[in-house]
């Protein structure tokens, strides 16, 4: 019998998230390149067809370094117009750790200034001592453990996707990643 690593996932999430009756969805390296925008347009229709909210997580150095287009400026406007999250990744090496502060500043200015979004969680390297201090005293929470959440690449299968699990978790409400790391975090001391 064969049986492939994602259909596995996908079971062990549906059975853990139709007990809780919330789940996130996250979807990762968003947006991709020359990700369209009537494409992204297609995304938030399907998700508000089921009633759906998402958390969206941008790697902070593709932003940097790659700048920001007309169509991602546009992607981020119509995010915050349907009231979905922005969430940002920092990949920083362990030698640079230190700056993990620094680096969360920037990214949060430049998406509120540039954007007008406020992001109040990230994603970091495992390995980096201490990330949750370095975010916290900014109003940032991470998410990276966070329970009952399937994550989603922005990927030219995006779509299909994400239509598959939002069928598969009919019943269940779809919410940003932060409401459910909020209840995480006040459980864990």
């Amino acid at each position: 019998m064969y049986c492939d690593i994602d259909c596995i996932l996908n079971a062990c999430i549906s059975s853990r998230s139709k007990g809780v009756g919330r789940v996130a969805l996250l979807i990762e390296d968003f947006p991709r390149r020359h990700h369209q925008v009537n494409e992204f347009a297609k995304l938030l229709c399907l998700l508000a067809e089921h009633g759906a909210k998402a958390t969206f997580l941008v790697d902070w150095c593709n932003i940097r370094e790659c700048g920001h287009g007309a169509a991602v400026s546009e992607i981020m406007r119509l995010l915050k117009l349907n009231d979905h999250e922005v969430a940002i990744r920092f990949r920083i090496d362990v030698r640079e750790s230190y700056n993990l502060q620094q680096h969360a500043v920037e990214a949060l200015h430049f998406f509120q200034r540039v954007y007008g979004i406020t992001v109040v969680s990230a994603k970091v390297s495992s390995c980096l001592p201490r990330p949750r201090g370095a975010l916290e005293t900014l109003g940032v929470t991470i998410i990276d453990t966070v329970r009952s959440q399937h994550v989603v690449k922005d990927s030219v299968d995006v779509l299909t996707d994400v239509e598959g699990f939002l069928d598969d978790m009919k019943g269940v409400a779809c919410v940003p990643v932060s409401e459910l790391a909020d209840e995480t975090n006040q459980r864990t001391p």
